[in-house]
């Protein structure tokens, strides 16, 4: 009987492990960033996509949601393409706040009146460095550099 008792005592203390590491698994180490790091133009490393974030406020409600817009280069558009009479509601515009370590993101689109919301995960956010992943999906990190100076002469918002 006496082996019986220490059959199970190893079998919790398994048990018990196993609980130990996938808790310690699922959570994210803490980031310090500076919300002053996330306004200005970033490109994705290895490609021709470019996001720019803003520090204009995208309503008179004040949520604390900023305009953002994004573009890829290796499809013949230029940033001043997205500047047209209607520009907040292309297709590459978005609004976007910080909460935390999450990042959340309102896609606009100009068929209909669709907004996509989305929301990612900020591993890394520094003046040099920005990078995130999709929430759910950890392994498909995306990595941006900061592009120092204007892409356009002055970026002007009504």
């Amino acid at each position: 009987m006496n082996f019986r008792f220490k059959i199970l005592d190893f079998r919790f203390l398994i048990v018990a492990l196993i609980g130990i590491a996938f808790s310690a698994c699922g959570r994210q180490e803490p980031i310090e960033y500076s919300l002053s790091d996330m306004p200005g133009l970033w490109k994705e490393d290895g490609t021709e996509h470019f996001m720019r974030f803003t520090t204009d406020a995208a309503d008179s409600l004040k949520t604390g949601y900023l305009w953002g817009y994004e573009w890829d280069e290796a499809e013949g558009t230029e940033e001043g393409d997205l500047f047209e009479p209607d520009m907040y509601h292309g297709n590459s515009w978005f609004i976007y706040s910080l909460e935390g370590q999450k990042w959340y993101q309102t896609n606009t689109m100009s068929i209909g009146s669709g907004l996509i919301p989305e929301t990612y995960v900020i591993t890394i956010l520094n003046s040099s460095t920005f990078e995130y992943y999709k929430e759910g999906y950890k392994n498909e990190k995306q990595t941006y550099t900061k592009v120092e100076g204007q892409k356009l002469d002055e970026v002007k918002f009504p």
